[in-house]
């Protein structure tokens, strides 16, 4: 067989080996990272795709400890956070989701995305901050808005009143200089 070919072949069944998702009921399974958590649902991408995996009561998680991975240590399924690598076997639900029955980890791999978690709460705290400051600031700047639309509208009165005002001082001024005019001509 050609090496190309051989190369081929390996790749298809990796890609078809990272998820196997069947028909309700049959035995599947998924390897990739989660992305995501809510409660007992793990988003969880692999090559081809996004899988949603369902974590039950019954769901064991575990880390294959030792020189060849023949230990087994039972992890919390607490331990289940975003950029966690993992090897999830389950059976397919109607909704195509795959409850998982295990839920295999590196140990390595879970000190790793601890840390990244670690790493990102503070900014997820501090993105929260900015977000409540932006609020402020837009509920600032729409009081802004209103005060500066009720400042033009008295502007715009006043620059009325100034100049029916200025109407009301030439035509007096003209008067005077009638009488003025009057006055200085008879003298």
């Amino acid at each position: 067989m050609h090496p190309k070919t051989i190369a081929a072949t390996v790749m298809a069944l990796f890609l078809l080996g990272s998820v196997a998702v069947g028909a309700a009921g049959d035995k599947t399974e998924a390897k990739g990272i989660i992305t995501s958590r809510t409660g007992d649902d793990l988003i969880v991408r692999t090559s081809n795709g996004n899988v949603t995996v369902v974590l039950t009561g019954d769901t064991r998680t575990k880390d294959n400890t030792g020189l060849f991975g023949l230990g087994r240590e039972e992890k919390a399924d607490t331990v289940l956070i975003p950029g966690l690598k993992l090897d999830v076997d389950g059976v397919s639900d109607d909704r195509g989701r795959i409850v998982a029955d295990t839920i295999t980890v590196d140990g390595d791999d879970l000190e790793t995305s601890q840390m990244i978690q670690a790493g990102l709460h503070p900014t997820a705290e501090q993105v929260a901050a900015n977000m409540k400051a932006i609020e402020a600031n837009s509920e600032n700047i729409q009081s802004n808005a209103q005060d500066i639309a009720e400042i033009k509208k008295f502007i715009a009165m006043y620059e009325r009143n100034a100049a029916a005002n200025k109407k009301q001082v030439d035509q007096k001024n003209k008067g005077y200089r009638g009488v003025y005019e009057t006055l200085y001509d008879a003298n």
